[in-house]
């Protein structure tokens, strides 16, 4: 496949195309008496230049032309080395031929005729000036050489910037693709986030409310009939008011928490555990070992998991104490949450019901790459755990 220059390089080689062979005329014309063909001297170098600056034109027409193309300029030239009195520096038409050579043709038919310049060259100049044309020959070779070698160079720092311009092009496109996919990630987290606060305000606030509902319409009856027990009726109101603020404010706690990229797993745990024992009594035993900081992602993962844990246990264990384990120290690392409340059958128990609860921390588990495990027994309190957590990339803290 042939190689084309830009067209401003094309431009820039036919002007010095056009400098040269005016440059090879006016050289010559000082000895216009002393030639036996003056015409040839004006003629040939124009022919020359004419069919130069058409090569790309006809090529377009007939593709097979460039061959045909430079045998035409190889045989013009050594003819035009033989008038007499010789003029050597037409020999220049070939140094010409070899950059247009390894512009048009593809490289290893240019290198050909870029080594068959040099022979029609050294050929030329010896028929025209004897043993004397050797010379001649070695210096337009060089130049030759060096014009080859500049067309080459040019020719690679094309194509190296087409090459960059058409992988800046895909990658532009990956851009865009990777934005797009994040955009459709983070609508997606926005809706189930949205969802899992849905199910969450059903399992807990709303049922609480449809209870305040039920205990003030029996304080209202009891108003009538044994206004003596209003007063335990509006105090068991009372409860589920606070209990109801108390979820309502963890669940906000949820939406809008603190940013984990600047306090910390740890920190924003104690903040999360005195934020509890102020809303709703409950109190958490924290432990931790070890002080490494996790990639983001995991930290956060691990701050949902104790959080709904410590939801469940409020919300079913029938107890307000609580005790967090965490293991920081080296990898693998883990967290138990337990407690001592009433437990339950976990062969018996719906982990994949309408709430979040077990369900969504085992999910939250696997997603940072953890094992879940859950340990209960009716009475005997429950033990959540999530082991086996192998981060890509720790921080120190």
């Amino acid at each position: 496949m042939s190689t084309r220059p830009t067209r401003t390089r094309l431009i820039g080689l036919y002007i010095g195309a056009l400098i040269l062979t005016l440059s090879v005329i006016g050289r010559a014309a000082p000895r216009f008496e002393t030639v036996k063909y003056e015409w040839a001297v004006y003629w040939g170098p124009a022919l020359f230049l004419v069919l130069f600056l058409s090569e790309r034109l006809i090529t377009r027409w007939f593709s097979a032309y460039p061959h045909l193309y430079f045998g035409i300029q190889s045989l013009l030239t050594i003819a035009l080395l033989q008038i007499e009195p010789p003029f050597d520096y037409f020999a220049v038409q070939f140094v010409m031929l070899c950059i247009q050579a390894v512009w048009i043709l593809p490289r290893r038919s240019a290198l050909f005729w870029v080594a068959a310049l040099f022979v029609f060259l050294t050929f030329g100049l010896v028929a025209s000036n004897g043993l004397e044309g050797i010379a001649f020959a070695l210096a337009y070779i060089t130049m030759g050489t060096l014009v080859t070698f500049f067309g080459l160079v040019t020719l690679e720092a094309e194509r190296s910037r087409n090459e960059a311009q058409k992988l800046l092009a895909e990658l532009q496109v990956a851009n865009r693709k990777l934005q797009e996919y994040a955009r459709q990630a983070e609508e997606l987290a926005a809706i189930q986030q949205r969802s899992m606060l849905a199910r969450e305000l059903h399992d807990s606030v709303t049922q609480t409310i449809f209870s305040m509902n039920l205990t003030a319409q029996a304080a209202r009856m009891l108003l009538e009939k044994d206004p003596d027990r209003v007063d335990g009726q509006l105090e068991h109101l009372q409860e589920l008011a606070q209990n109801a603020l108390g979820e309502m404010r963890s669940l906000i706690q949820q939406m809008r928490p603190k940013s984990m990229a600047e306090e910390g797993l740890v920190s924003a745990l104690h903040r999360h555990f005195d934020e509890r024992q102020r809303n709703d009594g409950l109190s958490v035993d924290f432990q931790v070992s070890g002080d490494q900081r996790l990639p983001l992602a995991c930290e956060e993962g691990l701050y949902r998991i104790i959080q709904e844990a410590l939801n469940n246990i409020f919300k079913h264990a029938g107890v307000k104490q609580a005790a967090v384990r965490l293991d920081l120290r080296e990898p693998p690392y883990s967290a138990v949450v337990e407690d001592r409340g009433s437990g339950f059958d976990v062969n018996t128990r719906d982990t994949s019901g309408a709430h979040i609860g077990l369900a969504g921390m085992a999910e939250r588990a696997r997603a940072i790459g953890g094992a879940f495990s859950v340990e209960s027994a009716p009475g005997a309190g429950t033990r959540i755990r999530v082991d086996s957590i192998w981060p890509e990339e720790v921080q120190d803290g």
